[in-house]
């Protein structure tokens, strides 16, 4: 078991499940993060990290596993402290911990680990949509309201994702579910979007009490307390809730709208597979498979 941690360190409807969910696992490496990441650092560089997702984010190699940052649409996420903690989110979602990034800026030196490595062919060539979503889903995963760094543990329909048995009996109160999209056009609001796990909706307890991005804010209804967009309930602990299912076996959510589902059926007759083929979700902007369910300790 292999835990990862954030280099991170400053303040950045009644569905149930009928089959196990693709791409799940219970025997790989154990993803723990810790993150004490301010939303507003995300929003305030939000033209600069939209800029690096339109080519690859790394140019030349410099060693084995080392290379150099694409400056062209980097350098200005790069000019500041902000940036570059932010930068080093971003690098540590998508690239493998095999990778890591360098980079010069006003005759400074910089280097950037991998960590996750959910979008990998970022290197190669633009972020593709999925690839969006999914070092979305990360970042929002990261943020926490008190800007403390808490531990937790992120799981996804992902192989990088995947928890195992030593990590779902250690990390047990179940957060919520982040998942959006921070690199969409600049003349909409940011996707993003939180739901509250069954944990979370029934108290802090625990971790959860230093993690408030999944919990409604009673005083900005239609968001979370860290302004989030509030999806809702995650699962079927709720009568209306956002995501369609819940893997027992990877212990995370999937397929989550943006808002509650309602009058919803769900079809345990057919496959997962055969639903997923059925809906194109790269064309759909209110449902979304590249979630991140977030776990805490007690």
């Amino acid at each position: 078991m292999r835990p990862v941690y954030s280099l991170l360190i400053a303040a950045l409807s009644l569905l149930s499940a009928c089959a196990v969910a693709p791409g799940e696992s219970s025997s790989t490496a154990e993803v723990v993060g810790v993150n004490r990441i301010a939303v507003n650092r995300i929003a305030v560089n939000r033209i600069a990290v939209n800029r690096i997702a339109v080519n690859r984010i790394a140019v030349n190699r410099i060693a084995v596993n080392r290379l150099s940052v694409n400056l062209v649409t980097a350098k200005d996420l790069l000019t500041t402290e902000d940036g570059r903690e932010l930068f080093s989110l971003i690098v540590s979602c998508a690239l493998p911990d095999t990778i890591t990034l360098v980079a010069t800026v006003e005759g400074q030196d910089f280097e950037f680990s991998g960590e996750l490595g959910l979008a990998p062919q970022w290197i190669y060539g633009r972020l593709d949509r999925s690839g969006q979503r999914w070092v979305s889903a990360c970042m929002f995963a990261r943020v926490n309201a008190h800007e403390l760094a808490v531990p937790i543990s992120m799981r996804g329909p992902s192989r990088e994702l995947a928890a195992d048995d030593d990590e779902r009996a250690v990390w047990t109160l179940e957060e919520g579910a982040f998942f959006g999209n921070v690199f969409g056009p600049l003349n909409q609001p940011i996707q993003w979007f939180a739901c509250q796990g069954k944990d979370q909706a029934a108290g802090e307890t625990g971790g959860l009490g230093d993690r408030d991005c999944a919990q409604p804010d009673p005083q900005n209804p239609g968001f979370t307390l860290c302004g989030f967009v509030f999806a809702g309930d995650c699962g079927s602990f709720a009568a209306d809730h956002a995501c369609e299912s819940f893997s027992t076996n990877g212990t995370f959510y999937r397929d989550c709208h943006t808002s509650a589902i309602r009058h919803h059926h769900h079809d345990c007759g057919r496959r997962d597979t055969e639903r997923d083929r059925d809906r194109d979700d790269d064309d759909d902007d209110d449902v979304f498979s590249q979630v991140i369910t977030t776990f805490v300790t007690p």
